[in-house]
């Protein structure tokens, strides 16, 4: 019977080794093809890195925070790239196999804590559930991941020190936290209050007030932040102050107290735990009702259910605390809860319904993978041929222009956000490619090669912007680059990119761009 037992189990753990690295390969399926997403925030990111490796600049801070006007996350993720964007020669595919590395530990990361935890089999359902889960992020990673990298060994390293009160413990934890908010402030800072005001109940409760002192190791991972500010007259910290006192009405949103608590309840069921359902509503709604129950159990009988109790605090206190911040919360503010999440779930298999439990997993399995398999299977044509934000279009658009056999050329770049990251970064990497060519980034040559992005829906009209392919020039082209006439050649991509080649006079030449046009890494 015993080897029976065994037998079963071996079997069940094969099974969940295939399905874990079946999901590992579907989600390498863009860096095996050469590519991955090149978004504005992406390609940002590796222009960044670009100019620390380069120019050894060394910085504080990395991008922008979206939630707060004038403040930054930590430079962490950046650091965090950057061997993997040396060792490829800045080649995004290479750091897109460390992003595939990084998704790879984070199940591991699951399946440790759920075995430390709950047991084996929880830590490899766990595991099981994150992979197929997180499938499509890691074609586009950015600095949120790092929190979600970090959160589930934060969690688990602060319940260790509430069960042993060894201060060595509450540091690590406290440092751990520190680096989340490297990553993602709009989530590490709540997660840090929120640990402060139970942590001081905590050490009350036990009489060990020296613990307080542990809080000054934040001092170690938030030192960017801190020198960043003291370098550049308290900037961060007084965006803050203008965001709190009203100053900023920057993305906030137009609703008054009661709807934005409406709001909030909303989002922190549909929109929370939709990211392990793929936001299906039933799904959602099913997981709030066993939490629910979960919580019924504890209180019935009377059992020490400290994870779960600490994990709703923990969430539920991010969403409460949402509800002072006035702009829209985004997925990327909330998706470190995913692993933790995850984990969560799978503990409830000790107090549920085997039957039920496994229904429960099994439909969320299958509605993530059928995302996933769905998505994949459109590939070759939203991803390459029509995607501009992909590394391989820009890498193909860039390409075009390095065809030429001048040995000396300039360009201009225009995008809908005006940034043109991620063509910049792309001509960048084949002017390193070819260090016999003169390139001059923004700069008007014999010739001269516009980048023109296809225009939005608004930017259709005959008064916008942008290049029309009925009309001869833009007001960009016209009034910025000061070119007014047809160009020599021009390479029209299917998605409506095009690339325009011109041979300029010398009368065109002494007519001086626009000095004021964005060229450079510009509020990251």
């Amino acid at each position: 019977m015993g080897t029976t037992t065994e037998m079963i189990k071996k079997i069940i753990k094969t099974i969940f080794f295939i399905l874990i690295i079946s999901n590992i390969i579907l989600a390498s399926r863009w860096v095996f093809d050469g590519n991955i997403f090149f978004h504005t925030d992406i390609a940002r990111d590796f222009l960044l890195m670009e100019d620390i490796v380069d120019n050894n600049n060394l910085t504080l801070i990395g991008p922008r925070s979206g939630a707060i006007p004038g403040l930054f996350h930590g430079p962490l993720w950046l650091y965090s790239n950057i061997p993997a964007f040396v060792l490829g020669q800045g080649d995004p595919v290479v750091v897109g196999w460390f992003w595939v590395f990084l998704y790879t530990l984070s199940v591991y990361i699951a399946y440790l804590i759920g075995n430390k935890m709950f047991g084996e089999t929880e830590g490899l359902l766990s595991a099981l559930l994150l992979s197929v889960v997180t499938v499509l992020q890691v074609r586009s990673l950015f600095n949120p991941y790092g929190a979600l990298l970090l959160f589930p060994l934060f969690f688990y390293v602060l319940t260790v020190y509430l069960r042993k009160k060894d201060i060595k413990i509450l540091l690590l934890s406290l440092f751990l936290v520190g680096l989340i908010i490297q990553f993602q402030m709009a989530f590490g800072v709540p997660i840090l209050i929120l640990s402060f005001f139970y942590l001081l109940y905590f050490f009350f409760k036990n009489k060990i007030f020296s613990h307080l002192f542990s809080f000054f190791i934040l001092l170690i991972p938030l030192s960017s932040f801190l020198l960043f500010d003291v370098r550049n007259n308290f900037l961060q910290l007084n965006s803050v102050i203008s965001y709190i006192g009203g100053q900023q009405s920057h993305g906030k949103l137009d609703l008054n107290f009661f709807q934005l608590v409406v709001l909030r309840i909303k989002e922190s069921v549909v929109d929370g735990f939709g990211v392990i359902t793929q936001g299906n509503l039933y799904l959602s709604i099913s997981i709030l009702l066993l939490f629910i129950f979960a919580v019924y159990l504890n209180i019935k009988r009377k059992r020490d259910l400290l994870n779960l109790n600490l994990f709703l605090y923990f969430y539920f206190g991010f969403w409460f605390m949402t509800i002072f911040f006035k702009g829209p919360v985004w997925n990327y503010y909330f998706i470190p809860f995913i692993p933790l999440l995850i984990l969560m779930l799978v503990s409830l298999k000790n107090y549920l319904n085997k039957f039920l439990f496994y229904f429960l997993f099994t439909l969320i399995y299958i509605v993530n993978f059928q995302t996933n398999i769905k998505d994949l299977s459109s590939y070759n044509i939203n991803a390459y041929e029509q995607d501009v934000s992909t590394w391989k279009f820009n890498k193909l658009a860039a390409e075009e222009v390095f065809k030429g056999e001048e040995k000396e050329f300039g360009y201009f770049i225009f995008t809908p956000d005006l940034y043109g990251y991620s063509p910049r970064f792309a001509l960048n990497y084949f002017q390193k490619r070819n260090p016999e060519r003169s390139v001059f980034p923004y700069e008007k040559k014999a010739v001269t090669y516009l980048v023109i992005a296809p225009p939005p829906e608004y930017g259709r009209d005959p008064n916008s912007l942008w290049y029309q392919k009925n009309t001869n020039s833009s007001s960009w082209k016209a009034n910025d680059i000061r070119i007014d006439r047809n160009p020599n050649q021009v390479i029209n991509f299917k998605n409506g990119f095009v690339v325009e080649k011109y041979l300029l006079t010398e009368e065109e030449l002494k007519s001086t761009p626009n000095p004021n046009l964005i060229k450079d890494i510009f509020f990251r």
